[in-house]
């Protein structure tokens, strides 16, 4: 069986196309070309893999109104009449899902809507820099760490001469309670000096 080869004009005709939709198909490599002609079987499969849906639609619906396996091109002017009685044709099955165009354009455009909301909540403040957070937390943690360590040197000589346990208990808790009264401020100081304004 011989395989029929026709001009990329004659393809645009029968998906009921522009030519220059066919032209770019083929500069994009969505269709390719037998020795700069285009079997229309091939191109059939290659285009309903490779390009956008909308434009896809239209083939499917020149394919149904021709009742054929063969494309026809899409009326321009009004369509017949059909009769009263006639059933509404079935939709065509979407062809299987294979990581074509469309997959390939889905990912795409999915990725650059998550880029365009995280710039938009980085534009807002609502988004910062994890590693300058990470640093942020790591420098307010060494902060209390030191300034609880710093409790005993500094209650030691408060605490050598006392007997009561009640006051000791008081003395500790009011040293603990500085040192965290300290690091709070620091913290609150430190967390407003980087935030945008």
């Amino acid at each position: 069986m011989a395989v029929e080869l026709i001009t990329q004009a004659e393809y645009a005709r029968r998906r009921g196309v522009d030519p220059t939709t066919v032209r770019d198909a083929v500069r994009a490599k969505r269709i390719t070309l037998i020795d700069g002609k285009i079997d229309p079987e091939v191109a059939d499969i290659q285009w309903s893999r490779n390009t956008r849906a909308r434009v896809d639609n239209l083939a499917k619906a020149a394919t149904e109104r021709s009742g054929s396996g063969q494309l026809e091109a899409l009326p321009t002017a009004t369509p017949e009449p059909q009769p009263a009685t006639a059933a509404p044709a079935a939709p065509a099955a979407q062809p299987a899902n294979d990581g074509g165009y469309s997959d390939a354009r889905t990912r795409r455009e999915k990725a650059e809507a998550e880029q365009a909301e995280l710039r938009t909540a980085q534009l807002a403040g609502r988004l910062v820099d994890r590693s300058s957070v990470e640093s942020a937390v790591f420098e307010a943690f060494r902060a209390l760490r030191d300034r609880i360590m710093n409790v005993p040197p500094r209650a030691a000589p408060k605490l050598s001469g006392m007997q009561d346990v009640r006051e000791i208990e008081l003395l500790v808790a009011e040293e603990l309670r500085k040192a965290i009264g300290d690091f709070e401020r620091q913290a609150t100081e430190s967390i407003q000096s980087r935030l945008p304004a």
